[in-house]
C-alpha cells in the first residue's frame, strides 16, 4: 500500500510562523531554558539557533561585529565531540535588542552537527526524544 505524504512541515508548538518553513530548521529556546555564550567578552543569552546562525541578546554590539564562540550543544545520541567552535558575525540588529548573526567558516560536519542538534531539540519538545 502506498501512502501520500502531506507537504506540511512538522514544527514545534513554540514557533509562531508555521507558514515560514525556515522556522522548522531553527530551534527557538524557551525563555527559562536559554543557553548562554561569551561574545566579545560578555555573557549573552541565545534566543534561537539554526545552521545559518544564532540570535542573541544585544549588549551594545555593532553590525558586522565578529567573534569566535564556543558552544557545548549536548546532543542526545551523538557520537563525537558536540562542541561547536565557530566565528559568528552580526548581520542585523533588531529594535528589540536582538542580534541576528551568521556562522562563518564552518565545516560541513559542523553544519551537520547543528542540524542534528536542532532536530533532537525539536523532537524533545514534541515528546519524541
Amino acid at each position: 500500500m502506498f501512502w501520500r505524504k502531506k507537504n506540511r512541515p512538522v514544527c514545534p508548538e513554540n514557533l509562531t510562523a508555521l507558514e515560514d518553513q525556515r522556522a522548522c530548521f531553527r530551534y527557538v529556546f524557551k525563555k527559562k531554558h536559554r543557553p548562554t555564550m561569551s561574545y566579545k567578552g560578555q555573557t549573552v543569552s541565545i534566543f534561537d539557533i539554526s545552521a545559518g546562525g544564532i540570535a542573541f541578546e544585544n549588549k551594545g554590539f555593532s553590525k558586522y561585529d565578529a567573534d569566535q564562540i564556543r558552544l557545548d550543544l549536548k546532543i542526545p545520541n551523538f557520537r563525537g565531540d558536540p562542541v561547536l567552535s565557530a566565528q559568528v558575525r552580526i548581520l542585523h540588529l533588531a529594535e528589540n535588542q536582538v542580534c541576528h548573526s551568521i556562522f562563518e567558516n564552518c565545516s560541513v560536519d559542523e553544519y551537520e552537527m547543528i542540524h542534528k542538534y536542532v532536530l533532537e531539540m525539536q523532537k524533545k519538545d514534541l515528546g519524541q526524544g
